[in-house]
């Protein structure tokens, strides 16, 4: 398992703060037409943005644990193979540049910066930025999950909430990418949770429910750069990140993942909209 010096953690931490100041605040709500394009579909988007700010991050991140390997969302657009080195022995970046990007192209918010270091196909560290809020959420394997407040010097471990009835369970459903099946089935039973909705925006709702604001997410696209920052996060705060009963892996490519506070919220909100 890598272990990062807490010289290299702190190395991370203000890396992906530099990659977020200079190439992605500057951009937000400025950016011009011809620095916003598609990839796989017209509505994949990308931006000027996501682009600098990956290949900052590629830079520092190689730097600062010689030997690694960067997978970054642009770069696997442009060539999918990197995506095997995640099996590879060497330690892996796993990096969404900006993570929320039809949020940010459109001016709006909740969009973040997310980076994780997976070792043997196990996410061993954790980061995300809100470039907006300036806060850090960092995790690191068997060690918890903390949130720094960088505009005043706080910061305080994360903790989930676990309530017990679904009608106090809040959660996430990216309708769009769960099968034409659980599609109807979440969209008809929604009305039994408290509340459900999606923000386009996958590292903020791991964050809301690692902060205990939020309490379940089922997601149907298995990006790694969309979930190993932020299961490793929701894990280190007490909740669970699962796939056909297994612990998730950034290895998987093939879903439904849920993310949930307890095994009792899993179980219920699974039974609750996708139980017929």
């Amino acid at each position: 398992m890598a272990v990062l010096s807490d010289t290299q953690r702190d190395a991370v931490f203000a890396a992906i703060i530099e990659a977020a100041e200079q190439a992605v605040l500057p951009r937000f709500q400025n950016l011009a037409d011809h620095e916003i394009g598609s990839k796989s579909n017209p509505s994949d988007l990308v931006t000027i943005a996501d682009r600098e700010a990956e290949a900052l991050l590629t830079a520092s991140l190689s730097a600062i644990l010689p030997g690694s390997v960067v997978v970054g969302e642009e770069s696997v657009a442009a060539n999918p193979a990197l995506l095997d080195a995640i099996n590879g022995l060497a330690p892996v970046w796993i990096v969404d540049p900006v993570d929320g990007t039809r949020n940010f192209a459109n001016g709006q918010t909740p969009f973040c910066v997310m980076v994780a270091l997976v070792q043997d196909g196990i996410t061993v560290g954790a980061w995300i930025w809100r470039p907006i809020d300036s806060e850090m959420v960092v995790a690191f394997r068997d060690e918890g999950a903390c949130l720094f407040e960088c505009n005043t010097g706080n910061n305080r471990p994360l903790r989930v909430s676990r309530p017990l009835a679904a009608t106090e369970m809040n959660g996430f459903v990216s309708f769009k990418y769960l099968s034409e099946e659980h599609r109807a089935l979440a969209r008809k039973n929604a009305k039994h949770m408290r509340r459900i909705q999606a923000i386009g925006c996958a590292g903020e709702e791991y964050l809301r429910i690692a902060e205990g604001r939020d309490h379940f997410a089922v997601f149907g696209s298995l990006h790694p750069w969309d979930h190993a920052p932020g299961s490793l996060i929701v894990e280190e705060a007490g909740g669970l990140a699962v796939i056909g009963g297994e612990a998730y892996r950034p290895t998987n490519r093939v879903g439904p993942l849920w993310i949930a506070s307890s095994g009792h919220v899993f179980d219920t909100a699974r039974q609750k909209l996708l139980g017929g």
